[in-house]
């Protein structure tokens, strides 16, 4: 298991980042010094002072000892509100407000990281202690006695043992459980991170499902092998001198990944996934609400419609070429990327034709649309390669076709020219961009 122990972007087993400690940073979270410099300061006092010290002083400098405690206690590092131990660790004052054990050690590291980061909605000691809460519950849901050890850490063997990831009806860490993941699963899995939002797919991206996004979202809860990103989340405070992980450290993940990518809220679509499965939502509705992206908050809207309207353009411009869902499903993913590859140059292709012919007409040029496309594709501004992808995908699609039903006659389809081609796919996309037009202008209305 490879386990990321800071933000450089670097894996390592946990034996190797234990050896590694030395060469990190020191934690951003600095302890006060105020009560070492006490300790270590010296009074001289002269020789002829009494030094007999009368009781009711004594009794007064105990009192005082108390105050100091107390006034130390109120001055101790704090994180939201919850003290920190001289190493850094929540005290138990955490632990009892969100019912975990006290022998689950949270570094404060963990919850800083999760503060800084922009898609974390954490300033408050209530979302704090309802993330670990949660995630507590779920984790002793699915685990049962395994979560809980004699020494405090996890041997490998145990990691291993363990559910690693699951799914849920409405895509929060407190759902329904729809599937759980083992390590196993996790290791086999198709997955991608789709436009730096972090979520993570099971099903097979190939398909037209994949492409709108429509997918049911897995929350990691032990950490994984070649995770993308954990550079919000840190081993190093969880580690035993075997490299074993923590308790605290396991739960700290669970809590770290299900806050990085769903703040533990329903999502949008994973409900929707489920709803279409499930017959109480159609296509073209779902459709319509990804296009407008009404779901997210107002400051991520504008790039998300237009990703969610490359995105069913294209999936128009596949459909529209003869591919069926089960066609995707059985190509391989190279095959796969080469075909959105194929749309993105042509649809690239075709503004950039659009531009030449606009200024063509304001200089009265006469403009041939197929000689400039040759002259383009023969440039590094777009692949050749990409251009005869969809018909060759094709050819062996029908071929496979007429393995699997003998009376199954070919489509014939009229060879279509570059300009052809390129025309086509711009033409999905504008079409596709009015259509998202009239939905927000019906929506304003």
């Amino acid at each position: 298991m490879l386990i990321n122990t800071n933000a450089a972007n670097q894996n390592f087993t946990f034996g190797q980042a234990l050896a590694n400690r030395g060469n990190t940073q020191d934690s951003v979270f600095a302890l006060p010094l105020g009560q070492q410099a006490v300790n270590e300061t010296v009074f001289i006092l002269p020789e002829t002072m009494d030094l007999s010290i009368p009781q009711n002083t004594i009794k007064l400098r105990e009192n005082f000892g108390v105050l100091e405690k107390i006034k130390n206690a109120e001055q101790a590092p704090k994180i939201l509100g919850f003290p920190i131990d001289e190493e850094g660790y929540l005290t138990a004052t955490f632990n009892n407000a969100a019912g975990i054990p006290e022998s689950f050690k949270i570094h404060g590291d963990t919850i800083l990281g999760m503060m800084r980061d922009g898609r974390v909605q954490l300033s408050s000691s209530e979302e704090l202690v309802g993330y670990f809460k949660t995630t507590y519950a779920r984790l002793q849901e699915m685990m049962g006695e395994k979560l809980y050890t004699t020494t405090g850490f996890f041997t490998q063997e145990q990691l291993d043992s363990m559910p690693h990831a699951f799914v849920t009806r409405d895509g929060s860490v407190g759902g329904e459980i729809q599937k759980i993941y083992t390590q196993e699963d996790v290791a086999n899995s198709i997955y991608e991170i789709r436009y730096g939002d972090g979520r993570r797919y099971y099903n097979d991206p190939k398909s037209y499902y994949g492409v709108l996004d429509l997918e049911p979202k897995a929350h990691y809860i032990v950490p994984y092998e070649n995770g993308s990103n954990q550079s919000g989340w840190s081993s190093e405070k969880y580690l035993d001198e075997n490299g074993n992980l923590s308790q605290g450290g396991l739960l700290s993940f669970a809590v770290w990944e299900g806050s990085m990518y769903v703040n533990q809220k329903p999502d949008f679509y994973t409900q929707s996934y489920y709803d279409i499965e499930e017959g109480k939502m159609t296509m073209e509705e779902y459709v319509r609400q990804y296009a407008k992206g009404d779901f997210l908050p107002k400051e991520y809207q504008w790039g998300h419609r237009e990703h969610a309207k490359r995105s069913i353009a294209m999936a128009s411009w596949i459909q529209d070429k003869g591919f069926s869902e089960k066609d995707l499903n059985e190509m391989t993913g190279e095959d796969f990327k080469n075909l959105e590859y194929s749309f993105i140059d042509l649809t690239y292709a075709y503004n950039r034709m659009k531009e030449e012919e606009e200024y063509s007409k304001r200089r009265h040029i006469v403009f041939d649309p197929e000689a400039f496309l040759l002259q383009l594709f023969a440039t590094d501004e777009v692949d050749s390669k990409n251009l005869d992808v969809p018909d060759l995908l094709l050819e062996e699609v029908e071929r496979k076709r007429q393995l699997e039903d003998e009376n199954y006659q070919p489509k014939k389809k009229e060879q279509e020219t570059l300009a052809q081609k390129v025309i086509n796919a711009g033409a999905i996309f504008e079409k596709i961009e009015q259509l998202v037009k009239t939905w927000e202008e019906e929506t304003d209305v």
